[in-house]
């Protein structure tokens, strides 16, 4: 009875080393290797290689996603930061473009108006609210003198009342103390425009027989001393009935933008020493003017 119990050791060994030796002949006679274990751990494992795989592709394509989106992110702010730079380098250039268009028209206004005119630059404006006055950047050094006229390519500015060695100040169009003889450039009625109105700029004393309406161009006359014939002062935007009843009036807009003015023209005074107009010089602003009838002497102001 203890027989096997005693040998099973031996028969268990037995056993084990004739199925391995049937299997090793079966797998030498047979044109395909039996290996059962294979087969079964082959069969276990290959659900579990799926499954890994699936992840590790997974994984791998999130971290290339990561990783490409945060270059699109570096990119995205590359590209904000050169827009920005690309955005300034545009307004330099827009401003340089603007300033060589100011000083262009201002050496070709230079050119038209006879005399040494002194080209300057508006450096700062009356502050109290009492006076509308402009500061220049130039003074007696340069040319400038008390009583030149100040123009731009636009029209008049204003005069010189005060010049120190190396500033002077400018009393503008639209100050109610500035008045400076007019024509209407159609119609060639005379009057003074004056400023301080709603408008900016007021003519006065114009004939009640002359003809004037609204957007007439009102430009200088030439015969107060102090701006050369023709220079564009404003367009009138409206009609004014003046008090005694001789004289008709009218609302100027000047035309010079007194916000937005920068650089500007002082001109030496159209009359000579004898007080006789200067002859138009060829290609000058008097060309045109110098061609039509002579004005009149000024009426004095009742």
């Amino acid at each position: 009875m203890n027989w096997p119990r005693l040998h099973s050791g031996p028969l268990t060994t037995i056993v084990l080393l004739a199925v391995s030796l049937g299997l090793l002949v079966a797998n030498t006679r047979g044109p395909a290797r039996i290996d059962p274990l294979s087969f079964s751990l082959l069969e276990i494992v290959t659900p579990f290689a799926r499954a890994t795989a699936s992840v590790s592709q997974r994984i791998t394509a999130g971290w290339t996603a990561y990783i490409d989106l945060i270059g699109a992110r570096q990119e995205r702010d590359w590209l904000r930061l050169r827009l920005r730079q690309l955005e300034r380098e545009f307004d330099r250039h827009g401003a340089l473009r603007d300033e060589n268009q100011r000083l262009q028209a201002l050496l070709d206004l230079r050119e038209a108006v006879p005399g040494q005119a002194v080209a300057a630059r508006i450096t700062g404006a009356d502050a109290s609210g009492l006076f509308r006055t402009a500061t220049l950047g130039k003074g007696t050094a340069d040319g400038i003198i008390e009583g030149m006229g100040v123009i731009s390519p636009d029209g008049v500015v204003g005069r010189v009342i005060s010049a120190s060695l190396h500033a002077s100040r400018v009393l503008l169009l639209e100050d109610p103390s500035t008045g400076i003889e007019a024509l209407v450039q159609r119609s060639r009625a005379r009057g003074i425009v004056e400023g301080g109105s709603s408008a900016g700029c007021r003519l006065k004393f114009v004939r009640q027989r002359e003809d004037l309406v609204i957007g007439d161009v009102v430009v200088t006359s030439g015969r107060d001393g102090v701006f050369p014939r023709g220079l564009n002062i404003g367009t009138v935007t409206a009609l004014v009935e003046e008090e005694r009843g001789l004289f008709q009036g009218a609302e100027i807009s000047p035309a010079v933008d007194f916000a937005r003015l920068e650089d500007v023209l002082v001109v030496p005074s159209p009359l000579s020493e004898t007080g006789t107009p200067r002859a138009a010089e060829p290609g000058s602003l008097e060309d045109a003017a110098a061609e039509s009838e002579p004005i009149p002497e000024a009426e004095a102001r009742p």
